[in-house]
């Protein structure tokens, strides 16, 4: 019985991850990976906008996205290897270790005006 609430509370937090405009493919506890459709991975106001409402949301107080294209090659486990870096395109936190807003890997989505380092 437990196994099938669980089963059922994924599916729903994931169709709802999708409505936000993300695909949430794993959470570790307030982080999530997630990823955008292709057409979408240079589109900053559609990123920050999915992840903002991705983070409303969550029942909690801090919220991190980590966002990846959909035809990228996207990590599993926490921590997930460093290479996965180099294609991750975007990071959203909320009340994260004191950090908030949306920062962009500006070599994959030039034009953004917050970048992080690499």
């Amino acid at each position: 019985m437990k196994a099938l609430i669980l089963a059922l509370l994924t599916v729903a937090s994931a169709a709802h991850a999708q409505n936000s405009g993300l695909t949430v493919f794993e959470s570790h506890g307030t982080m999530h990976y997630a990823m955008v459709p292709t057409d979408k991975a240079r589109d900053t106001q559609y990123m920050e906008n999915a992840a903002y409402r991705f983070c409303q949301d969550q029942n909690k107080g801090s919220c991190r996205v980590m966002i990846w294209a959909d035809s990228l090659d996207k990590p599993t486990g926490n921590p997930f290897h460093t290479r996965y870096d180099e294609n991750k395109l975007a990071e959203y936190l909320r009340n994260y270790g004191g950090a908030d807003g949306m920062r962009f890997n500006c070599k994959l989505v030039p034009g953004a005006s917050r970048c992080y380092q690499q």
